[in-house]
């Protein structure tokens, strides 16, 4: 039961680094003159990685979440 918190902690933690930009960029772009694709944009262009670390901890939890069910 712990190891099956713990991958799903970690599907959270995979999953927000892929939501922040757009949440955020909603922010921004309703309290600045710069519209959502170019916060996207900007962020996508510097913070790459983020994505990249997003997508193998969601790929890898739900592995490992989707292996304990069976």
């Amino acid at each position: 039961m712990k190891r099956r918190l713990i991958w799903k902690i970690l599907l959270i933690v995979g999953i927000a680094p892929l939501v922040f930009p757009l949440l955020f960029g909603l922010y921004r772009a309703s309290t600045e003159s710069a519209t959502l694709s170019d916060w996207l944009i900007l962020y996508s262009f510097l913070y790459w990685p983020t994505y990249l670390v997003g997508i193998i901890l969601v790929a890898l939890s739900a592995y490992k979440l989707n292996r304990k069910q069976k």
